[in-house]
């Protein structure tokens, strides 16, 4: 009876155990390298912008134009706010107000983490709607998914670790 329960146990700790090393809801068929890339948390140094990249750079360039070691600063209009269900809030930013073609926005995306800074929250960035603003963070190519992508490109910023209205 004991082996019984012993063995029932150590059952239930590996499938929990199991259950804690799955992806977070959304992460679905990311591999390790992107989960670093999308997961880091400091922010990147003057050194490590890359100052050739704005939202129009970043529509033009493929996958292999730009590179995720380094970070960058855009500019846009926020066009759309949404809380992902992976904690993520997701902007749509654009180069012009009120732009209602998807291929023109790009997506930043401030983790739960960013949330935590002042001016981060998700109650603070819906402020942003219609505001221009400006995000710092690292560049991060979002692999391709099995549903086609409205977006103009697949280049984020992500995470953002700064934003604040533009000057």
């Amino acid at each position: 009876m004991r082996r019984s329960i012993a063995i029932s146990l150590f059952a239930a700790v590996a499938f929990s155990a199991s259950l804690l090393a799955q992806e977070r809801p959304g992460d679905e068929g990311e591999t390790a390298e992107a989960l670093k890339y999308k997961g880091r948390s400091t922010a990147p140094t003057a050194a490590q912008i890359d100052p050739s990249v704005n939202l129009d750079a970043m529509l033009r360039k493929g996958q292999k134009d730009l590179s995720q070691e380094k970070g960058a600063t855009v500019d846009g209009y926020v066009l759309q706010v949404e809380k992902e269900e992976d904690g993520d809030v997701h902007l749509a930013l654009a180069a012009a107000k009120g732009e209602t073609d998807t291929k023109k926005w790009v997506i930043v995306e401030v983790t739960p983490d960013g949330q935590k800074n002042k001016g981060m929250a998700f109650d603070d960035l819906q402020k942003l709607r219609g505001q221009r603003v400006r995000a710092t963070g690292w560049l991060y190519w979002e692999p391709d998914t099995p549903s086609p992508d409205p977006r103009g490109t697949r280049w984020e910023i992500h995470p953002v670790t700064a934003i604040a209205p533009a000057p």
